[in-house]
């Protein structure tokens, strides 16, 4: 069971996560928050002492959904061979779905944060080890990896980000890659 103080910050980084994808990264502010939450500031910067803070704990709260879901897509696959690659197929089609906006705002911080980068960068590391000996040929593997590493700069920096219908044809392209056995 949660405690309570597990449960006021996860409500505050949901209402952080929910102001964001609502109207922008710039919309994010403390008082912001605290009115949507309907919790006080101070009861805000108890959990987060400053912006600085909070946008740390959403980019901690986001990867770690998207390991959670990573590692959920996986065990639901029922195909030995590949099950890792797919499941980050499946959970980076899910997060670019659904927190598109909020990556933009992440991976700034995780840019002007070396401590956050390095974490993030750890936790991605542990996901690209089981892909390295997840059944299929290797270098499709990274292959996918890189292509998904394209789709989400490509939007989150908006350059020549692809229609939903061609990054659905790329994603289904993705998944058949996983098919093959080395």
């Amino acid at each position: 069971m949660e405690s309570k103080a597990s449960q006021k910050c996860r409500l505050i980084l949901q209402t952080a996560i929910q102001i964001i994808l609502e109207n922008d990264f710039n919309a994010l502010t403390l008082d912001a928050v605290a009115k949507q939450a309907g919790i006080s500031k101070g009861g805000l910067l108890y959990h987060f002492p400053n912006k600085e803070s909070l946008i740390k704990g959403l980019a901690q709260f986001v990867f770690e959904e998207l390991y959670v879901n990573f590692d959920q897509f996986a065990e639901k696959d029922s195909l030995e061979s590949g099950k890792w690659t797919r499941a980050l197929i499946e959970a980076s089609k899910t997060d670019l779905e659904q927190n598109a906006e909020l990556n933009v705002g992440i991976f700034a911080a995780s840019y002007l944060d070396p401590d956050l980068a390095n974490d993030i960068s750890k936790g991605y590391q542990s996901i690209l080890t089981k892909l390295e000996n997840d059944g299929i040929d290797r270098v499709t593997a990274t292959i996918i990896r890189l292509a998904l590493d394209g789709l989400y700069y490509s939007k989150m920096l908006n350059i020549a980000p692809l229609e939903k219908e061609r990054q659905d044809e790329v994603f289904q392209q993705l998944f058949a890659m996983t098919e093959k056995k080395e």
